[in-house]
C-alpha cells in the first residue's frame, strides 16, 4: 500500500510542477486550457484517492493550494468546497 501511495503523490506532483513550469516541457509560457484543465482534474482525482486512503496529510493541502496553477482562477468558496 505505501508503494502505490508514493506512486500516487509521485505522479500528483509531477503534474504540478507540468502546470507550474509548462515552459520546462516545451510548452511554452502557458500550456493549452484543454491541457491545464485535464492535469487539474488529474490532480484532484490523485488528491481525492489520497484523502480516500487516509494518507493526505493536512499540510499537503497547503501545498495544494499554493501549487494551483495561476491560469486557472478558482473563487475562495470553490476552494472550500474542495477542502471540506
Amino acid at each position: 500500500m505505501e508503494s502505490l501511495t508514493n506512486r500516487i503523490k509521485l505522479v500528483y506532483k509531477d503534474l504540478g510542477r507540468v502546470l507550474d513550469s509548462p515552459e520546462s516541457f516545451g510548452l511554452g509560457e502557458r500550456a493549452p486550457k484543454p491541457l491545464v484543465n485535464a492535469l487539474t482534474t488529474m490532480r484532484q482525482n490523485l488528491r481525492a484517492e489520497l484523502i480516500e486512503i487516509k494518507q493526505w496529510l493536512p499540510e499537503d493541502d497547503l501545498a495544494a493550494e499554493l501549487s494551483q496553477d495561476a491560469d486557472k482562477p478558482v473563487s475562495i468558496d470553490t476552494k472550500r468546497r474542495r477542502i471540506s
